[in-house]
């Protein structure tokens, strides 16, 4: 083999190897955790530099915002086992179709130590309002 076509198999190889590498280093730094809130609660192993996105249902009397700050303080609870509750810290504007007994999905960290989720992204869903309503016949 000549020596160009040995260099340029080589310089090929880099690129593919640093491509490679980035594509695995990005799904992992982006790869996020799902987890209802009672696995949050008693999951003593859960790693706190992951993200974990966990659902659930916003509770009645529970919500805090504080508009100027942009803070919002809620408690979730776990849509099957209700009587599991988290703590939520959010900081953003608060979506608009954010409300008690809604169902909303977070991404974020759970701080053992405060025993609270900060949340980073907090969607809520639509209310049923504005789903389609069946045909009746």
């Amino acid at each position: 083999m000549k020596k160009r076509a040995k260099k340029t198999i080589l310089a090929l190889l880099l690129i593919l190897g640093g491509v490679g590498f980035l594509i695995l280093k990005g799904i992992s730094d982006t790869g996020v955790y799902y987890r209802t809130v009672a696995e949050i609660l008693s999951d003593n192993d859960l790693p706190q530099q992951r993200g974990v996105r966990v659902s659930g249902n916003v509770m009645p009397g529970s919500i805090e915002y504080d508009q100027q700050n942009l803070l919002l303080r809620f408690m979730v609870r776990d849509m099957k086992e209700a009587d599991k509750t988290l703590r939520v810290s959010y900081r953003g504007v608060r979506p608009d179709a954010f409300r008690e007994e809604a169902e909303v999905i977070l991404e974020g960290r759970f701080d053992r130590t405060n025993r609270t989720f900060r949340a980073e992204t907090l969607l809520a869903k639509c209310p049923s309002k504005y789903e389609s309503e069946v045909a009746k016949r």
